[in-house]
């Protein structure tokens, strides 16, 4: 073989790698970037807040989902088209230690959660309630004698009689924490 023709083997092969590079970057560079979803058409950029109870500091915010012009919803990543709202407790309700005491909502997460007590007054954690709920779940009875110290911890403390909220925290999914207004917890 003559070098003019290994030289042209070698320009073909190197071409042949800068093209396969190229593709490849191409590639991984759109496989990074995320779509987004065009808004366009009635609901874009729209917000709806729900409020549990009606009363202030109880509520779940999640967004109304773009529309695609077709009549179907695209929501738009990290964002959620579900809205929940805290049926029980409601502010003011009275809680007995040692009696069912009812934790209700009124629509599935389609994501696991957990219900803490809070402090009503300082906003502090008290301990969890329910350290997971089912993806469809949308009820809990408790009896508000122990919390736990975490979420995953097998420790708990006996509840004192007081003044606290219930959180429900959604583990993804866009939706925002469910917070009742204050219940009282007596013996």
């Amino acid at each position: 073989m003559n070098t003019l023709n290994v030289r042209w083997k070698m320009v073909g092969i190197v071409a042949v790698v800068l093209v396969v590079i190229a593709a490849l970057v191409f590639f991984i560079v759109h496989a990074i970037t995320p779509a987004q979803p065009a808004q366009t058409g009635p609901g874009a950029s729209t917000t709806v807040t729900t409020v549990a109870n009606g009363t202030p500091g109880g509520s779940s915010t999640a967004s109304a989902p773009p529309s695609s012009g077709d009549g179907q919803n695209i929501p738009p990543a990290g964002e959620s088209t579900i809205t929940i709202h805290l049926l029980t407790p409601i502010a003011n309700n009275v809680w007995t230690i040692g009696q069912a005491n009812p934790i209700a909502w009124d629509n599935a997460a389609d994501i696991t959660g957990e219900i803490d007590l809070v402090d009503a007054n300082t906003k502090q954690f008290i301990g969890v309630i329910l350290a997971e709920t089912g993806p469809k779940q949308t009820s809990y009875t408790w009896n508000a004698e122990q919390v736990y110290l975490g979420r995953y911890s097998a420790n708990e403390v006996a509840v004192e009689p007081g003044v606290y909220s219930i959180s429900i925290h959604f583990d993804g999914n866009g939706l925002g924490d469910l917070v009742s207004g204050p219940i009282t917890i007596t013996k």
